[in-house]
């Protein structure tokens, strides 16, 4: 089984694979510290995970966003490394609906972005609620805090939470990762096993 994924992660960094990998965890990290800079009320730290999905292919996508996570941590975010499971739901969902064509057609890329969201509310409420009692002195607390005061318990807050944040969150994120790739060149966009899953038939 490991040698299996060794071999599947080398065939999907072939051509401009792996340095764009190193891109992707610059960009996890950026995103991710403005957004909370700013308290917005959503992550934004997984646009570099998802390009790479969809380029690349779900292996070296865990990687970037398992690497990202990791980073976050020694940065000084210790939480973001309890989170990698979440990681590894988004980049695997992501390279599945985008080898079937979903990002190639905006009403599919929301729809994806949505469902995306709804599986990474059920995979991180419990992280959140039992290892850091819901507070990650993020944006999103004070909805966290709201549910609470009205009389849910603490995993339903954070569930509750993650259902009305992280959709958008993630449609917002394949929203700009749609768009950015649509704007790329067909001879770029050809250097990346996964071209085909943005444009038809990609120039070689």
């Amino acid at each position: 089984m490991t040698t299996r994924i060794t071999q599947r992660l080398s065939s999907e960094l072939v051509g401009s694979g792996l340095p764009f990998l190193g891109f992707a965890v610059a960009l996890n990290l950026s995103m991710g510290q403005l957004t909370a800079a700013l308290k917005i009320p959503f992550y934004m730290d997984m646009v570099g995970t998802v390009m790479v999905a969809v380029l690349c292919g779900p292996w070296s996508a865990v990687i970037a966003g398992s690497l990202s996570n990791i980073l976050a941590s020694a940065f000084g975010n210790a939480s973001m490394i309890f989170f990698i499971p979440v990681v590894i739901v988004i980049a695997l969902f992501t390279a599945w609906i985008a080898s079937r064509g979903w990002f190639r057609k905006a009403h599919l890329v929301v729809a994806g972005g949505i469902l995306q969201g709804l599986l990474a509310a059920v995979v991180s409420a419990p992280i959140a609620a039992y290892v850091f009692g819901g507070v990650m002195f993020a944006g999103t607390d004070f909805l966290v805090l709201y549910f609470r005061s009205v009389g849910n318990t603490l995993l339903e807050s954070v569930f509750y939470q993650g259902l009305a944040s992280d959709p958008v969150d993630k449609t917002v994120t394949y929203v700009i990762v749609y768009l950015l790739l649509k704007s790329v060149p067909l001879r770029l966009l050809a250097r990346f096993r996964g071209a085909q899953n943005v444009r038809e038939t990609p120039e070689p």
